[in-house]
């Protein structure tokens, strides 16, 4: 009698036992879980610049409409184009937000990306108050025009027929240099050309009056091969914010994009001013004119003979 309850209490174990490794088997097969029911957050590595392209970007990140579809948007603000550059070509960043010219040279030294899309941002073409000069037509050769060479302000400026080119590489010099009538012209991104306008520049012109949309969204063919689908959750998250920014007064963001976005206080009244359009496509015309450019300019050596068809992709608007 001993014997038999001694194999029954055996038995019973056993059975406690496979039912205890069946359940733990059947809490295992659930899908990616983080924190209380939210699934595994995406990520993407982004490069800016401070610009006003970059705004979108911080609604999104501190609004919460990138966390709504399921990314984490890790942002790194760089100063200087050189250190943007360098976080690039070093792997660590996913995309960036940059322009045409730019990107260009980043293919002719090998490194493998992709146009996604158009960013809004803004440039402006200035003149110095003692200049006398009130429009685009007046400009002379005579006139001088502090720059920064072989880049889109040098190709803004081509476009707008400045005359004698100054280098003066860093924007705030430019702007100075301006105001105090030892240059005649000027071109400098937003929020400079506010500030500078404000200070008693004269505004000859606009990008958009320029005809030019060059400044672009760009990802490496790496992210967009191995995080389709985080790249198309930006794009969800980037339109949502544009859309919010469209609806809603900027006083009511405007604080968090200045400390967020390590902007002067001048970004207020350019906010204000910008009304931020639908996300678009980049234009093969602007591309081929811009090779053009480049093609010609004995600065740049370099081979530009890109096919648009090979450097662009149009998944994130079908």
């Amino acid at each position: 009698m001993r014997k038999r309850i001694k194999n029954i209490i055996l038995f019973c174990s056993m059975i406690g036992v496979i039912f205890c490794f069946t359940a733990c088997g059947q809490k295992d097969e659930k899908p990616n879980i983080q924190g209380e029911g939210q699934a595994t957050m995406l990520e993407l590595h982004i490069a800016t610049m401070p610009s006003i392209d970059k705004v979108p970007l911080i609604i999104g990140m501190e609004k919460g409409f990138f966390a709504n579809h399921g990314l984490t948007v890790v942002n790194e603000n760089f100063q200087s184009p050189t250190d943007r550059d360098a976080a690039l070509q070093s792997g660590k960043m996913d995309g960036v937000m940059s322009d045409m010219v730019a990107f260009a040279l980043y293919l002719e030294s090998g490194m493998k990306l992709k146009m996604t899309s158009l960013v809004q941002t803004g440039f402006g073409v200035l003149a110095s108050p003692q200049s006398g000069l009130t429009s685009l037509a007046a400009i002379q050769e005579a006139n001088t025009c502090g720059i920064s060479l072989n880049g889109l302000i040098e190709y803004l400026a081509d476009q707008a027929g400045a005359g004698e080119k100054v280098l003066l590489p860093a924007v705030s010099n430019r702007v100075e240099q301006l105001l105090a009538g030892k240059i005649d012209l000027t071109v400098v991104p937003e929020p400079y050309v506010t500030m500078g306008v404000n200070q008693g520049a004269v505004l000859l012109a606009t990008d958009k009056d320029l005809q030019v949309q060059a400044a672009v969204m760009l990802f490496t063919e790496e992210a967009l091969a191995n995080k389709k689908e985080a790249i198309a959750a930006f794009y969800a998250g980037y339109r949502d914010s544009l859309a919010y920014m469209r609806e809603t007064d900027p006083k009511e963001y405007i604080d968090l994009v200045i400390e967020k976005g390590d902007f002067a206080p001048e970004i207020a009244e350019v906010l204000q001013n910008t009304v931020f359009e639908d996300l678009q496509f980049p234009q093969e015309e602007q591309f081929v004119a811009i090779l053009d450019w480049m093609q010609a300019k004995e600065e740049l050596t370099g081979n530009y003979d890109f096919t648009f068809a090979e450097v662009v992709d149009d998944r994130f608007f079908k």
